[in-house]
Parts: structure tokens; sequence; C-alpha cells
């Protein structure tokens, strides 16, 4: 990738310009910026092929005054200083940067003088990998054990598709047991719960234990919550099936009207944060409704 930096007539119509000379050359900007200094227009953007984007500025009639080879880097967004990090590592290796700004991926461009390159290069190969390293290992990691229990073999076993029950035992150490079985659509039994209601159930639960702790910590009183939570499965003629969607419909009472608003968008930033809705790869809908005591 390459960085181009262009300088524009301080004008209406300059940027204009400079974007149908590059349209009719076909080549795309695929990040940058530009800005008004000391009355002038500089710019600098970046092409996957940075002579080409030069060619086509330079035949309209705009000044390039530079193609450089930039470094590309990607920060982990949900960690604050990560910007302050990479920047020390490249002033520690005598690296100078010139200019900085995003590309269309997300990803840092930095602009580094020619003997910054190569130390430059290094750098951020080093980050890279330690950055994919963090990724691949949690910061803490939880184990849950669970035992399942088949308790549907009356005699033959499975001898046959109608021979046995479908039923189960869920128990985990020092908790009630939770009988299951399979949907009553796959003969199952329809006074336990079957696999599908217990996923359910852990999006909906989840989602309430985490809005309850975001209630707490941001001044929202709430007295009552209930859910009304539907999971949707579409069944393939081969038999299996995949859930398609899950709504929770969240049903919140509070004490002060004047959270309202804070109580709505606190559903959002549950959602973001619930460990089972993060993990499944179906959507997930929250449809909450919000009330207050008289």
């Amino acid at each position: 990738m390459f960085d181009l930096s262009i300088t524009l007539e301080n004008r209406p119509g300059a940027l204009a310009e400079m974007g149908e000379a590059l349209g009719r050359a076909g080549v795309s900007i695929e990040g940058g910026g530009a800005w008004v200094v000391d009355g002038r227009g500089v710019a600098h953007f970046l092409f996957h092929d940075g002579e080409a984007a030069r060619r086509a500025l330079e035949a309209a009639g705009i000044t390039v005054l530079e193609v450089r080879e930039v470094l590309s880097q990607r920060l982990n967004q949900d960690e604050p200083g990560q910007l302050g990090k990479l920047t020390r590592r490249m002033a520690d290796a005598g690296v100078n940067i010139d200019s900085l700004y995003s590309d269309h991926e997300h990803q840092l461009i930095l602009t580094v003088a020619t003997d910054g390159l190569t130390p430059g290069r290094t750098v951020s190969e080093t980050w890279e990998q330690e950055r994919i390293a963090r990724q691949s290992k949690p910061h803490k990691q939880h184990t849950y054990r669970i035992q399942t229990n088949w308790a549907g073999n009356d005699g033959p076993g499975t001898t046959d598709y109608r021979s046995y029950r479908r039923d189960f035992t869920l128990t985990a150490a020092g908790k009630p047991t939770i009988p299951g079985s399979s949907d009553p659509a796959f003969r199952g039994d329809p006074t336990r719960y079957n696999p599908e209601e217990l996923l359910v159930a852990s999006l909906s639960s989840c989602h309430m234990l985490w809005y309850l702790h975001l209630c707490a910590v941001s001044g929202v009183v709430v007295l009552d919550y209930q859910d009304e939570a539907i999971g949707t499965m579409d069944e393939s003629t081969n038999g299996s099936g995949n859930f398609s969607q899950v709504l929770l419909r969240p049903k919140v009472r509070i004490t002060d009207p004047q959270t309202e608003s804070k109580a709505r968008e606190l559903h959002e930033e549950a959602h973001k944060l619930c460990f089972i809705a993060r993990s499944v790869n179906f959507p997930v809908n929250i449809e909450p409704e919000i009330l207050t005591t008289p």
C-alpha cells in the first residue's frame, strides 16, 4: 500500500476534481484524509497502486508531492492506550511518524521517513504477532462441568427409533437436577426442558444478568424484569436444523421516569457483553419495554 502526499487548491470543487480524476482512471482510495493548513489544501490518501494514482492525478493537473510505502497496523479497539503503546515502540526504535490515519479496513496507517521503514516494519511485525497471541489466549479462562445422563432405556435400548425415550438429566456439583428431553416434535417428553429451550433460556438469562449489572452501576433502579423470549429454529429436509433467530422481549419496571432513556440504551450494551450472545452464529434481537412505577 502507498500513501500519496497531495496539495490541493483551497477552493470549492478541488476535492471533487481529485475524486473525479481517480474515478476516470479506475483507481480507488483505500483511506486517508485532507486538511487546510496555512490556507493550503494538504491531503494524504492511500492506494494499492501508488504510481497509477500519481499518473491519474498529475494528468488532471493535481500536484503529487511524494509517493511512499506505508506501515499498516491493527489495534485492539477494546483496549485503551493502544495508540500510545505502538507509537512509543516506534519512537524507541528511532522511527519518526510523518502522518497517521485509518484505512477502510480500520487499520492504522503510518507514513515514515525512508530510513524508518525497516525498523518500523520490525516494530509492526512484532506488534502483530503479540496481538494475535493475545487474541488466541484469553486473559481469563472459565471451565463449566455438566454431567448428562440418559434416562430413557426401558429395556431394549435403542433397538429401533421407537424403542427408547429421549429423557435425560443434567447435573452439576451441588446443584438441583434439570430434567430434560427432546422436543415433543422429536418424540420428547413435553413436561421436560428440551435443548432448544435451554439455549433460548441461556440467552435470555445471560442478557438479563448483564442488564441488571449495568443498571446497578448506572443509577437505573430496576424493580421487576420479565422476558418472554422466542427462539426460531428451521428444520431441513434431512432432519437437521439451525436457529434462524432468537427474540428477547424483556419487560422492565424502573423507579424513575427520568432514567427511562438510559434504561433502554443499556439493553444494547448488555447484548454486546453477553457471553452467550457473543458465542452464537445467529441474530439475537431485543425488543425491550420499559415501565415506570406509578
